[in-house]
């Protein structure tokens, strides 16, 4: 009965979603903390050629923090959020997938002892499997997500056609780019906590557009059906980042690692891949494709040239080895990430 009662308020469902993710992230974060304090091996490797002051200051911080915004989200969702529902499924595999790839990662650079982990190939040769999987699946939800269609929210909406291949190679380059970019964020003291709720929030308005008939007539959008459950599975990740980002400010007392952010990122371009609203949420998500852009032309740069671009790549390092402190650094990305979603939002309303 109380169930029930629950799901038939949306307002009570988004608000015990949003606290109960909020006070299992919190909880157990806290408890880890004061575990791997007391086991030295959980503290995060740190780049050797990064800033002096990370080598100085980081050096004695807990990682895989991540692990606790998966569990926070995961149990919301099992508890007050339909899991029937194909598309909070299909959202909570490649969340625990991509999740478990990055917790492998992290495992790694601590047995190792070093901040690499295992090779980037091997990860994206198993991301682009999982994806594929995903994405036949999400075909048996609705015939939408096979039509090889990108949509591009130009005046009335319009729509390009893409090929089988071409297709597939799209949705896992928005799926992949934006774990990966996102894991690249992930590099100072609450830069990346920011930017993904602000992103989330943002597909939350999305989500209800486009699985709303009325509302995604009026904005000339696809319309998805039965997607609007993603709303409250966005919700609970927003209320466990929120309760990771309470110990992650500056100076951090814990870090998100790759379990974390691969999920985080994996989740973010899915939602945008199911309600075909990739090329807004690019706009919205400019802050992490900087962020990528800047390591691939720093990579290519140097092979081809043997000269580099930034001082430091990702972005966010060439600021700091500029002479900005890790709070400008953090504060201007912050409202840079708020400027492109403002900017992605407004051009969905146009």
């Amino acid at each position: 009965m109380l169930t029930n009662f629950i799901a038939s308020n949306l307002w009570l469902k988004a608000f015990i979603c949003l606290a109960s993710s909020y006070i299992i992230g919190f909880l157990s974060t806290k408890k880890y903390i004061a575990f791997a304090h007391k086991n030295p091996k959980f503290f995060q490797p740190i780049r050797s050629d990064g800033p002096q002051s990370h080598l100085d200051t980081k050096k004695k911080t807990p990682t895989m923090g991540g692990v606790f915004i998966i569990l926070a989200t995961l149990i919301t969702t099992l508890l007050f959020i339909d899991i029937t529902n194909r598309y909070i499924l299909v959202a909570c595999t490649i969340f625990i997938t991509f999740a478990a790839i990055g917790l492998t990662d992290d495992l790694m650079k601590l047995f190792y002892k070093n901040s690499k982990g295992f090779r980037g190939s091997i990860k994206l040769v198993i991301q682009f499997f999982i994806i594929a999987v995903a994405f036949i699946w999400l075909g048996t939800i609705d015939e939408i997500h096979i039509s090889n269609k990108v949509f591009l929210p130009i005046g009335h909406g319009h729509y390009i056609t893409l090929g089988v291949i071409l297709y597939v190679l799209f949705v896992n380059i928005v799926i992949v780019g934006t774990s990966n970019a996102f894991n690249l964020t992930d590099g100072l003291d609450g830069l990346a906590s920011v930017p993904a709720i602000i992103s989330l929030c943002c597909l939350i308005l999305l989500v209800y557009a486009s699985s709303t008939p009325q509302l995604a007539e009026s904005f000339y959008v696809p319309h998805v059906k039965f997607s609007g459950e993603l709303i409250f599975f966005c919700i609970a990740l927003i209320g466990a980042i929120l309760a990771f980002f309470t110990f992650n400010l500056k100076p951090a007392k814990i870090f998100m690692g790759d379990v974390g952010s691969l999920g985080i990122g994996s989740v973010l371009g899915l939602i945008a891949i199911i309600v075909k609203q990739e090329v807004i949420f690019f706009v919205i998500s400019l802050l992490f494709v900087a962020e990528a852009v800047s390591v691939i032309l720093q990579v290519g740069s140097y092979k081809i040239r043997k000269k580099r671009i930034f001082l430091m790549a990702p972005l966010h390092h060439h600021f700091e080895k500029k002479g900005w402190s890790e709070t400008r650094v953090v504060k201007t990305f912050w409202t840079t990430s708020l400027f492109f979603a403002i900017l992605g939002m407004t051009l969905f309303l146009l």
